[in-house]
């Protein structure tokens, strides 16, 4: 057979070896080009080579690989593209995609979204044209691309916008119409107010309905000099105690101004409030305060108000909430702690022995005489007689001179730099270091019981900011620094400790990004010993030679530096907010009595009749005239 021959057998092998060599440089240099950053060219490579050798599992397996991670970044360019609204770029990732795989689904759905894309964006623009001429056909439409896409965000902001207007013109009050601008002059003496009411109707084309409870008999006077047709009108009813309620832009109910009748006349609005900044309690009581609602119902966990009232008073709370309800100012206070410990210590000079023992020695009843072997200090009177050098001992304590040769400096830093951010006149707390256990026995009828209480020990930082509108931050800051200096034991066994503190309490006020170092805490111990030989040691040179001498400084500071950055501040509202008329003390958000200079209207068609001129005086105990300026 042939693959008994060895010839053969070499043959195979090299060709097989050559064929791996080969699959592997066409795989490093696919490899090599995607890293280069040329991932089309590198793919392509891997593609072609993986053609040419169907069987070579690995080629095949990378670019499978390349190609998976080349149309997941595709795919992603084109959604961010898609979602951003550059419909061509969106495109363009999408149809690149199927350039490298025709059959991709995530592509072809792609598509398909900007095609639907597309034309929503066309149905919401003619929705946007037509939503102040036609809205109800703008309105039809916005509810078509929902149905389609529900969280379609400029379809959502255009339906609210379309609802909130529906809403608002369902529940305005007829305007009246603007020829109650016009100008007109009235003279009137003590004449009944019926025919006041005429005059006014003919020359301002208004219907006039009365309330069956309007007295009959009530009579005005009036001189008015081109006044509009609406402020002598609003005259004519305060000065007579009636109201009025616009039923259309030229048609008024008159009635008395009666608390039954206001609560047969008077329309009632209903008004939900979710508050996000304010208390509703606090804007529940400002209310009731200010503009004596007494219809309201407030839900805290909803952070809810509800208001029902007359539409003028809805109205000026409105506004009134606007104004309270206002985010908190925020600041971010950037702190920094240093402790400094700073020691000096010198110890320097000769240490001798600082005492001198003289002994006389008896003799034992077994010892010899003369030996000194006796019990120090006992001696006997016999003995005296004999005293000599044996008898008597000297003892130094310790027998050695010790030179000491020291001198230590140190220099320690303790840092902490925290940051917090803290709401306007909120209290904030920082503590850095340790909660000591103390514990305490306690003795009833008998009963001991031990209880454990926690000591902070550390660094501890208590602020509260007051952000003011002009950028500056009042700042209300203590700090104090505690360490433990000794731990007693008590006759019981318990542990107490003996606590170092320093503290500082102050209020300051400082510009946004400004720095403000606060030092002085400082705690500073000196101390001077000296051993030296009597007499000798108190010579200024020959002190360190026959004594000793140890000086000790230490000194810690603490320096807190505070820098506050104001992350938010208080919205200050515009004019038409904190700013505006609420109307009388007897109806709240009625207009100001006024009587302002008329305005000329112009005819609606051409070849209108002109405006009658204003007749010429009369007796004053008659209507003197009326007219109306065109």
């Amino acid at each position: 057979m042939f693959w008994q021959k060895p010839q053969v057998l070499i043959a195979l092998a090299a060709s097989l070896a050559l064929l791996g060599c080969a699959s592997q440089r066409a795989l490093r240099e696919g490899e090599a080009m995607i890293a280069r950053g040329e991932v089309d060219a590198g793919l392509r490579h891997l593609q072609e080579q993986s053609q040419q050798d169907p069987g070579n599992v690995a080629l095949k397996a990378a670019a499978r690989r390349q190609l998976d991670l080349r149309l997941a970044e595709l795919y992603r360019d084109a959604e961010a593209a898609r979602q951003r609204g550059d419909y061509v770029g969106a495109t363009a990732g999408f149809q690149a995609m199927l350039l490298w795989e025709a059959n991709n689904q995530r592509a072809l759905a792609g598509l398909k979204l900007l095609e639907n894309a597309r034309r929503i964006d066309a149905m919401l623009a003619y929705a946007y044209q037509q939503k102040v001429s036609k809205p109800e056909e703008a309105l039809g439409i916005v509810r078509q691309v929902l149905a389609e896409q529900p969280r379609q965000a400029q379809a959502l902001r255009l339906r609210d916008e379309l609802e909130n207007r529906k809403a608002r013109e369902a529940s305005l009050r007829p305007r009246l119409a603007k020829a109650l601008k016009a100008p007109i002059s009235l003279q009137f003496r003590d004449q009944p107010i019926a025919s006041v009411f005429d005059l006014i109707s003919r020359i301002g084309k208004i219907n006039f309905v009365f309330d069956r409870d309007v007295p009959q008999g009530l009579r005005t006077t009036l001189y008015v000099q081109d006044g509009t047709v609406e402020d002598v009108l609003n005259l004519i009813l305060t000065t007579n105690q009636l109201e009025r309620k616009v039923l259309s832009e030229n048609s008024l109910l008159i009635y008395p101004k009666r608390v039954e009748k206001d609560r047969d006349y008077q329309d009632l609005v209903m008004r939900v409030f979710y508050l996000a900044n304010a208390d509703p309690k606090q804007v529940l009581a400002m209310l009731k305060q200010m503009v004596k609602t007494r219809d309201a119902y407030i839900d805290e966990r909803l952070s809810l108000l509800i208001m029902r009232d007359t539409p003028e008073v809805i109205e000026v709370a409105e506004r009134l909430v606007s104004a309270q309800d206002l985010p908190q100012s925020e600041v971010v206070l950037a702190l920094e702690v240093l402790e400094v410990n700073r020691n000096d210590l010198l110890d320097l000079g000769i240490r001798y022995p600082d005492s001198v023992g003289v002994s006389v020695t008896g003799s034992l009843p077994y010892s010899r005489p003369g030996t000194g072997d006796g019990t120090p200090g006992v001696i006997k009177l016999s003995e005296l007689e004999n005293l000599n050098k044996n008898n008597v001992q000297f003892g130094f304590g310790s027998p050695t001179a010790v030179l000491n040769l020291l001198h230590r400096k140190g220099n320690t830093q303790v840092l902490a730099n925290p940051q917090i951010r803290v709401r306007n006149r909120e209290k904030a707390k920082i503590h850095i270091g340790d909660r000591v256990p103390i514990v305490t026995t306690v003795n009833a009828n008998g009963v001991v019981s031990e209880s454990i209480s926690l000591l902070d020990v550390g660094l501890s930082l208590n602020v509260e900011p007051n952000v003011n509108p002009d950028e500056e931050v009042a700042v209300k800051l203590s700090l104090e620094v505690s360490n433990i200096v000794d731990q007693i034991q008590t006759k019981t066994g318990l542990v107490a400790y003996k606590v170092g503190s320093r503290h500082a309490e102050t209020t300051l006020t400082l510009r946004d990004g400004e720095t403000q170092m606060l030092a002085g805490l400082i705690s500073q111990t000196e101390q001077d010993q000296r051993n030296a030989l009597p007499g000798l040691g108190e010579l200024p040179i020959l002190d360190r030679l026959f004594g000793s001498r140890r000086n000790s400084a230490e000194r810690t500071e603490v320096i807190l530096l505070v820098t506050p950055r104001i992350v938010r501040n208080l919205p200050v509202p515009a004019p038409y907010i904190t700013q505006f008329d609420s109307g009388s003390e007897s109806r709240m958000g009625s207009e100001p009595l006024r009587l302002r200079p008329g305005i000329q209207i112009a005819p609606q068609l051409p070849g209108a009749e002109a405006a009658p001129q204003p007749a010429s005086p009369a007796p004053v105990d008659t209507p003197i005239g009326a007219g109306r300026r065109g």
